[in-house]
């Protein structure tokens, strides 16, 4: 399936490289010196989420009036992280009371982690939390009784997804996982509790915040299940991976062979060593080859770059591509067999969904669990 012209293709090319080339370690600020690139740069660093880490590294560097760009940027980032951390905090209390065990997965927390500072991390636009699969019916129910409201059937996400979705009118939307991606095909939560550790959040409640394998983890799957979209993923997963040790980049990339994630780690390393000119899978341990191992090239990686491009439409054409993709990653047929029926139920409850939806609307009812 080919999607775009060349010319577009290209541009989109040339312009991911410029971003890269100021998200670097010692940025490359010749690039500056271009007011239209410089202009480019911005948008397509809104687009993929990296404006704040542009900002922040060309701001000594351009002229007054594009230093006041760079200054709103980073006044923006730093607002939205700091109501982000109070709303996360919220969110553990309420779970608190209840004697809920919960982990703050990725968000502000993440970003005092592994940024300096914390605010360059793309803003939040809701709070991942892990709870266990056991304690999900009660961890919703706390935060309906605060205001929240359940987007979605307790037994349909377990059946169909990886987290619940919970919706606020004033506060941002929380997805309550009880796996850490990739739906059905997940890895269940409950075995990162014991790994955890604290950190504080500003009105004093301790946060449990996943270990430092079972993160690096986290963000490489999070980064193949996006299916490569926008660029912050991918230097975010390479941030935290220089951050880590040898051991830990070890134990992350063991646990993700054990969960059967080889093709995500193959596709993640075609990733690194096209966009950042550098291998994710550099040492031990080996990889074992996946049953369509020999579709993983690059074009492969850049089919998936395009289907997922930041701002692209969603038509059912683009889904049925996205869903074609990722059963390239999967490591054995049974996988992909797996992986292809969860895609027909969806497909079948989703019009179903829409059914309903088109008779409840002639009846000017409706059905419970849909937005107005």
């Amino acid at each position: 399936m080919k999607v775009g012209t060349t010319a577009e293709r290209t541009t989109a090319e040339v312009m991911q490289n410029l971003v890269g080339l100021l998200l670097a370690e010692s940025p490359n600020l010749a690039v500056l010196q271009n007011e239209q690139t410089w202009r480019a740069i911005k948008q397509h660093a809104a687009r993929h989420g990296v404006a704040a880490l542009v900002a922040y590294a060309a701001r000594s560097s351009v002229s007054e009036a594009e230093r006041s760009w760079c200054d709103r940027v980073l006044v923006e980032s730093w607002a939205r992280h700091e109501r982000m951390l109070w709303h996360l905090e919220f969110v553990l209390g309420v779970l608190t009371r209840e004697r809920i065990p919960a982990i703050s997965l990725k968000g502000p927390l993440l970003a005092e982690r592994y940024y300096a500072p914390a605010f360059l991390r793309r803003p939040s636009g809701d709070l991942d939390v892990a709870v266990a699969a056991s304690d999900i019916d009660r961890a919703c129910k706390a935060l309906v009784a605060n205001g929240y409201r359940q987007d979605v059937s307790t037994s349909d996400a377990l059946q169909r997804s990886h987290h619940v979705t919970l919706s606020h009118a004033g506060r941002p939307w929380v997805e309550l996982h009880f796996r850490l991606s990739h739906a059905t095909s997940g890895i269940p939560v409950e075995q990162f509790f014991e790994r955890t550790v604290l950190r504080c959040l500003p009105g004093g409640l301790e946060a449990r915040v996943l270990g430092a394998a079972d993160q690096l983890l986290h963000l490489a799957l999070h980064l193949a299940h996006s299916r490569f979209g926008p660029l912050f993923y991918l230097y975010e997963v390479r941030r935290a991976y220089r951050a880590e040790s040898a051991a830990v980049r070890t134990e992350a990339l063991k646990l993700a062979i054990d969960s059967h994630f080889c093709g995500a780690l193959r596709m993640i390393d075609l990733a690194f060593r096209v966009r950042l000119g550098e291998p994710f899978l550099s040492s031990a341990p080996e990889v074992p080859a996946t049953w369509l191992g020999w579709r993983m090239d690059e074009r492969l990686f850049r089919d998936f770059e395009r289907c997922s491009s930041p701002g692209r439409a969603m038509t059912v054409a683009n889904r049925v591509w996205g869903r074609w993709l990722d059963l390239q990653l999967t490591d054995r047929p049974s996988d992909a067999i797996r992986l292809a029926t969860l895609f027909a139920r969806t497909a079948r409850a989703d019009l179903v969904d829409k059914k309903a939806w088109r008779q409840a609307r002639k009846r000017r009812v409706v059905p419970v669990g849909q937005p107005l």
